[in-house]
């Protein structure tokens, strides 16, 4: 069994979570970080956590329809200042 303490595995898990929310919303042909206004970013992480939603194209989906849905983009990753 390994003897990692509860801290170790919390940090551990906020790590991987930080990576994957990273690499969620990073273009994948230019490796850029892609310009989701930040209101909209957070909307779409609480989304994928309070769900357990964590397929890579997920958060940036979810921010596209937020968006789309709001008058604040066009749904393809074309963001509006609030």
């Amino acid at each position: 069994m390994d003897s990692k303490t509860l801290n170790e595995l919390c940090a551990e898990t906020k790590r991987q979570d930080e990576a994957f929310f990273t690499e969620a919303f990073t273009d994948a042909v230019t490796r850029q970080p892609q310009a989701v206004p930040a209101d909209i970013k957070r909307a779409a992480t609480r989304l994928c956590r309070a769900y357990g939603i964590r397929g890579i194209c997920d958060p940036m989906y979810f921010a596209n329809i937020i968006a789309l849905e709001t008058g604040r983009g066009d749904g393809m990753s074309h963001f509006n200042p609030a």
